[in-house]
């Protein structure tokens, strides 16, 4: 049967001019492409043939694609056919490793996290441990993708190295192992009431890893509560964040809204099966480095007046990406669309399209962030991650207690714990009083240290009298310096004990040890058990 629809004529004659308008505007872009590719191709061919020193075809195309895509954000990337492991764990989290992340100090690379179960673990390679060489390749100078590359390749091969540990140099061969990181590495009961499960990463199958864990806490009796923490988690799998939104809404409740400029970039993801946690109050912790499907999971629970968001502001990504093959088993990874929450907000904090002088990404300013109402009509933001209901600073206000942590020198007294203790006593008091001591004298000794020269250099730059800072900077002791310093420190001691504390905890590998210390100190737990506590503050919160 053929059915015919009848349209007026004006609403054909408005469809046409519609049609052509779109029509000129297609065509103008292809020309546009199609004009600059072939001036591209020329200019690319004339450098090749008549640059006077030559040129190396592959680095300067190399070169070239990178800094197109770098004016455009930092997640768009090619990867070339010898990156095609690397594109393969960004999109799936598993490689042929050791299991390990790295950080640049002193022009080495140290390592700053061992991952438990793997090859560096099985290996006794430690936190803090400096790769000096790695394949008889010396490192110094190599950033931190060089490294990784030395450090992957198929699993049960083996690589050699030179590890420097307390001065004391070292020779270890390493079995690569096939890595999968860990979605879940940890959960149990914070006290009989309530229940905490950690989530470091959105990789495949995290959805049943969560789902998993909440019913085997749900065994316990008299578990009223849950704490999901998404603190340090960067993200992954967009589809397995919705799974996880899922088991404490239930089906048929839109997540997020992705929109771009093709239809393939547009659809809205919606939950698919019941809920298994409807009767649990909920609470989510994120801080600066929780990301993406960190951040799709609290704001759509937070859209939904579903949890309570304790910490702080999360990082602010609202974008999407996908993968598109390339000739010659290349690849690029591509942002196709923005992603919205339930409530219609887009929580991308840095405007890539519109630049600072420097070059840098302008971030959304608090005046021009749009508000949205919740279900229950609480305001929310957009443009600035997801912020929390609760806020929580880590730091107690204290700027001498972040510097202390970002110059790293808990990391580095809890790395010489680890390598003059070879077990952790259970029960066993940890720092002891006597090791804590030693540590603040020695924490004052290189705040001290570090203090006067940022103190000269800031002098130096703002008074270019060499003579004169010269003067300034006698009149200020290390001994006053100390002193000034120590008093300070006075108003946060228990929480830098605590802090040190859960530094050298970590360092011996035990989730179970490392979290039951984390729970008696951590200021976000205390702040997620604090509200749940007070049922009626819970609710008002969520329905104010």
């Amino acid at each position: 049967m053929e059915i015919r629809i009848r349209v007026k004529k004006w609403v054909v004659m408005a469809g046409g001019s519609l049609l052509l308008s779109t029509g000129y505007k297609t065509y103008d872009d292809l020309f546009e492409f199609s004009k600059n590719l072939e001036i591209f191709s020329a200019a690319y061919k004339q450098v090749g043939i008549n640059f006077v020193d030559g040129v190396n075809p592959g680095d300067l195309m190399r070169k070239g694609l990178d800094a197109m895509l770098a004016s455009l954000d930092p997640y768009t990337n090619y990867y070339s056919e010898a990156q095609t492991e690397e594109a393969m764990i960004e999109r799936q989290g598993e490689y042929g490793g050791v299991g390990c992340r790295i950080v640049i100090k002193d022009n080495y690379p140290v390592v700053s996290e061992v991952f438990r179960g793997f090859a560096f673990s099985k290996a006794d390679i430690r936190q803090g441990d400096i790769l000096r060489r790695i394949a008889e390749k010396d490192m110094a100078g190599k950033s931190t993708n060089d490294v990784g590359a030395f450090l992957r390749g198929a699993p049960n091969t083996t690589v050699t190295l030179l590890v420097e540990r307390a001065g004391v140099q070292i020779e270890k061969t390493v079995t690569r192992v096939s890595v999968r990181t860990k979605n879940v590495p940890y959960y149990g009961m914070v006290n009989p009431q309530t229940g905490y499960v950690k989530l470091d990463e959105f990789g495949s199958n995290c959805g049943q890893e969560i789902e998993n864990a909440v019913l085997t806490l749900k065994k316990n009796e008299g578990i009223q509560n849950l704490i999901l923490d998404l603190r340090d988690n960067g993200g992954g799998l967009l589809a397995e964040a919705v799974k996880i939104v899922g088991l404490f809404v239930g089906e048929g409740k839109l997540v997020v809204d992705m929109r771009g400029r093709t239809p393939e970039s547009n659809r809205k993801w919606i939950t698919e099966r019941p809920a298994i946690a409807a009767d649990l109050k909920l609470i989510v912790l994120v801080n600066s480095k929780s990301a993406s499907a960190s951040e799709i999971v609290s704001g759509s629970l937070q859209d939904m007046d579903r949890a309570v968001i304790i910490g702080r502001n999360s990082f602010g990504k609202g974008l999407v990406q996908n993968f598109f093959q390339l000739p010659y088993r290349t690849q690029m990874k591509i942002t196709t669309s923005k992603y919205y929450t339930p409530s219609g907000r887009c929580i991308q904090l840095l405007d890539y399209t519109k630049r600072n002088a420097d070059g840098s990404a302008g971030s959304v300013p608090d005046s021009l962030r749009k508000a949205f109402k919740t279900n229950a009509g609480r305001t929310v933001y957009d443009g600035g991650g997801i912020r929390p209901d609760i806020a929580v600073d880590e730091f107690g206000g204290e700027s001498l207690f972040k510097y202390i942590v970002e110059e790293q020198l808990l990391f580095d007294y809890a790395n010489t714990y680890r390598n003059s203790h070879e077990t952790l006593a259970e029960g066993a008091q940890v720092p002891n009083d006597a090791e804590y001591n030693a540590f603040e004298t020695e924490c004052l000794s290189k705040l001290t240290t570090l203090l006067r020269k940022k103190i000269q250099d800031l002098l130096l730059k703002n008074i270019p009298d060499t003579e004169l800072v010269k003067t300034i900077m006698a009149g200020m002791s290390d001994t006053q310096i100390s002193a000034s310093l120590k008093e300070h420190i006075s108003h946060f001691r228990t929480a830098l004990r605590f802090r040190l504390g859960l530094e050298i905890v970590n360092r011996y590998n035990n989730d179970e040890q490392y979290h039951k210390f984390m729970f008696a100190g951590d200021p976000d737990v205390a702040s997620a058990l604090k509200i749940i506590a007070n049922p009626d503050a819970y609710a008002k919160l969520l329905k104010p």
